[in-house]
């Protein structure tokens, strides 16, 4: 069996008590009283009570109404299997985007959703002596973001208007800040397949980004190139490609990219 973690001295001892029974749970698949819990993680049964009511409020956990015994809901099942989603994806997406970069020479990477932000998911980068380096795990705006828009510019107004205030931080002098001409340009993102960062988000840098489609439908990553201005040329084709390829390689059968990469009815 793994020996716990060392305590933090700033650590949250609810916060660690809470993981504490969230993971017996899921190790011991049953329904589990605070007294038995108590017992097993020797806490104190108080506390299990208040953490167990805490969880269930949350859905994280369900209790039984004639037993009064706890075991974890669907909560738990929707997290991990976001995440699962999300690291599947980033798993397919690669030979993707190694390709994109083997034809374009730029930097290439792939962002999905997270909150009001983007998070760069992946960053393949290409074997010249200059380049743009983007780093995974960062979170960035959506609004001077070319994956980003392409990600809000097939979701529902009403949430874009939710994401994004009327008047938005300029970045550069080139930032697009009122969302009324925003939206505008997401509409274009939505005929053509394509939204672009011309130095929007940083000076001397461009992208070019495309969306990715789930097996429903749905939009669940942008992605595309990152380079330097002075080395800019047109792959638009290379990226409508590298979307498609993904989107097929995870379930996707519309017809989005219909008359859009050449070669393609």
């Amino acid at each position: 069996m793994a020996s716990k973690p060392t305590p933090h001295k700033y650590g949250s001892p609810a916060v660690v008590r809470a993981l504490d029974i969230m993971m017996f749970m899921a190790n011991h698949p049953r329904s589990y009283g605070a007294t038995e819990l108590s017992r097993c993680l020797k806490i104190p049964k108080n506390t299990v009570s208040r953490i167990l009511l805490s969880l269930a409020e949350r859905e994280f956990a369900v209790q039984d109404t004639a037993s009064g015994e706890y075991q974890l809901g669907a909560r738990v099942f929707t997290l991990g299997m976001s995440l699962y989603t999300r690291f599947e994806l980033r798993r397919r997406a690669r030979v993707h985007l190694e390709w994109l970069c083997k034809e374009t020479q730029e930097t290439c990477q792939i962002h999905v959703p997270h909150s009001d932000k983007v998070l760069v998911l992946d960053t393949v980068s290409p074997d010249v002596q200059f380049y743009f380096r983007v780093v995974p795990g960062g979170l960035l705006n959506y609004h001077p973001n070319a994956f980003g828009k392409c990600i809000l510019a097939f979701r529902p107004e009403e949430e874009v208007r939710k994401i994004l205030p009327p008047r938005m931080e300029a970045l550069t002098p080139n930032t697009i800040v009122l969302r009324s001409q925003f939206l505008a340009q997401l509409e274009e993102t939505r005929k053509t397949g394509l939204a672009y960062d011309n130095e929007e988000y940083i000076m001397g840098v461009f992208c070019i980004g495309a969306p990715v489609f789930d097996a429903e439908g749905n939009v669940v990553a942008g992605l595309g190139i990152t380079g330097l201005m002075r080395t800019r040329a047109s792959f638009e084709q290379e990226v409508l490609t590298c979307a498609f390829r993904l989107s097929k390689d995870i379930g996707y059968t519309g017809s989005f990219f219909t008359g859009k990469i050449k070669g393609r009815p």
